[in-house]
Order: structure tokens, then sequence, then C-alpha cells
């Protein structure tokens, strides 16, 4: 079982303080978040990059469908490089949220998820350094000559991974899944409780491990792939955490992450993410 932590501030200057903090303190990776407005998750994890040596950098999560999928390559070889090979890149389709649909409207969950695919295709051939082309119904990719404006390949090979959110028993969004390299589980919540309140049990955690791993063989991938629970849990209650991490590893899953949105845009937010993250991982 490897551990990251969520760290809600963005600004880059504390980002780069707290993934250093994180780092001695004995974490495996340190995710940022994106918006469409206010500060900027790459930066952040840039500023990270230069002030660690060995813990992995990532977002809680990129929502791709917003993306230009050569525009995201770009920023994610760029940092991948910077870092050594330390980019871990968590996608979705996001929430629809009012500071979204404040800049730009809503095109459907349907042609969200398109996009999504499309970008993934897209991403993958770009990462590989080799000439690519892409023909799709939302994009177009002519294959670039060796050059200097041709892409260099990533660092990670065959290529950053990628980890997908899946919703269990949703056919195309557990296919999604399967063919990257890690599952983000989205369960459905039961009727009446909202979905960002619901804490799945730990055997809907194997139930939806199994059925990605079963789709993963069935389409014949060999490649090795992440099982990624989260929670969040309030400071004082890191035995939650230590249990959910250890009840979890038993089941498969190969991360767990520190997911705590409680102290966004708390007066004390740095001070109050430093103190989870001195706490170290959960581990027993």
């Amino acid at each position: 079982m490897r551990y990251g932590i969520v760290v809600t501030d963005r600004d880059p200057r504390r980002f780069a303080d707290a993934a250093r903090a994180a780092e001695e303190a004995g974490w495996d990776a340190v995710f940022s978040w994106e918006s469409v407005a206010g500060l900027d998750a790459w930066v952040a994890l840039t500023a990270a990059a230069v002030a660690t040596e060995r813990i992995r950098l990532g977002t809680m999560l990129t929502p791709l469908s917003r993306w230009r999928p050569w525009d995201l390559a770009r920023v994610t070889t760029s940092l991948d490089l910077l870092s050594g090979g330390r980019v871990i890149l968590p996608v979705g389709l996001g929430a629809v949220l009012e500071e979204w649909t404040a800049f730009e409207p809503d095109q459907g969950r349907r042609t969200r998820a398109e996009l999504l695919d499309e970008n993934l295709d897209v991403l993958f051939g770009l990462w590989s350094g080799e000439p690519f082309s892409y023909d799709g119904r939302h994009h177009t990719v002519k294959a670039l000559d060796p050059g200097p404006l041709a892409a260099p390949p990533t660092v990670q090979r065959p290529r950053i991974p990628v980890w997908c959110v899946g919703l269990a028993g949703a056919r195309k969004s557990m296919a999604r899944a399967a063919r990257c390299d890690g599952l983000l589980p989205n369960f459905r919540p039961p009727a009446g409780v909202a979905p960002e309140t619901y804490d799945a049990t730990v055997d809907e955690y194997a139930a939806i491990a199994r059925e990605v791993l079963r789709l993963r063989a069935e389409a014949g991938f060999t490649s090795p792939y992440d099982l990624v629970g989260e929670a969040g849990y309030p400071i004082a209650e890191r035995s939650r955490s230590v249990e959910r991490a250890a009840q979890l590893a038993d089941v498969g899953y190969t991360w767990f992450v520190d997911s705590y949105w409680d102290d966004l845009g708390a007066p004390d937010e740095a001070a109050r993410t430093r103190a989870r993250i001195d706490q170290g991982p959960p581990v027993a």
C-alpha cells in the first residue's frame, strides 16, 4: 500500500512547502486539484517538483473532457521530464459546479463522456513520442514529422499513469477505467444520500475492484494496475483512516489517498493541512 494526500491550498509557494513536508513525513504522493478559475494546480505541482526529489505529483482530479488533449499532453510531459518521471494523472468527467458553468456551458454528460474517451486516445498517442494521427468525432490530429515541434516521449514508459473514475455497475464507465492504469472507484449512494457524503463500504470497494480486474482480463490487459481508495476524516479521527487503509489493503488496493476537503478556504487552511501531513501516512 502507498499513501497520498490532497493539499487543498494551491498557492505555489505554500504547496511546494507542503509537498516537501509530505516527502519528509513519508507520504508517497501529493495531489492538488483543478478548477476553472482561481490558482492553477499545474503551476503548484511544478513548484513542488522543483522542491522535492521522491514524492509523486498529481491532481485529484483532472476533468479531462474540459481540456484540449494536446495542451494537457504538453503540460504533463513537461512536468514528467522536470520531475524525473513522478507524475500521476487522475481523470474523470468532473462535477458540474457553478464555478464551472459561470464561464462555459455544460455540454451534457454524453458529450463529456465522448470527449473523455477521445482525449484519452489522444493523450496516449502523444505521450508515446512517436508520430501520431487521430480522426475522431471531436478531435482530429495530423501527425507531425519528428523535429522541434514534436513532443518527446514521457520519462515514464509506456506513458504517464492515468487513474480513471469508474462508476460501479456502469459498463462504459468501468470499461474506460479498465483501459487506464488505475481505478478511482465511484458508487451510486442509496436514495436520499448525497454522493459527496456517502462513505462506501469495504465490500463495495472489493466488488468494484473485482469488476475492473475482470474487465481488464477479458480485454487482455496485463500491465500493472492500481486500485485507489480515498477517504477523508477529521484529524482527530486518524484511527478511522488507519482502519480504512488497512481494510482496503486487505482487499487488494494499492493506494490510499487522504482526501479531506473541509479545510478548503479556511483561514488556517495551510496550518491544518500541515498538521495532517506531519501525522504521516495512516499506518497502524
